[in-house]
């Protein structure tokens, strides 16, 4: 059980696997995907998408995509585990 998150074009958050969703990105600073198995990542858009694991790392595996390459643009981020929903937020807190 997975699900792969990863940018399109410059305007969309792909989210496919056990959950298939697309999030529009909106010019904000960065959006938080959370799963139902704990994980959260921060995505944000520059010249390329890159994803963060904010918690749950353990169950987060990113491949990250090279700056300069006009073919991708976008890092990728498998989330493994039983993950039954994703939700998209731009705000994220934590314990201190």
């Amino acid at each position: 059980m997975s699900v792969t998150v990863y940018g399109y074009s410059d305007d969309l958050i792909e989210v496919e696997g056990d959950v298939t969703d697309e999030f529009p990105w909106s010019e904000r600073d960065s959006a938080y995907l959370g799963f139902s198995n704990g994980v959260v990542l921060r995505v944000t858009w520059g010249s390329v998408w890159r994803i963060t694991p904010v918690a749950g790392a353990a169950h987060a595996l990113i491949e990250m995509c090279p700056e300069n390459d006009e073919d991708n643009y976008s890092d990728r981020a498998l989330v493994s585990g039983d993950v039954s929903w994703v939700v998209c937020g731009s705000s994220w807190a934590g314990r201190s």
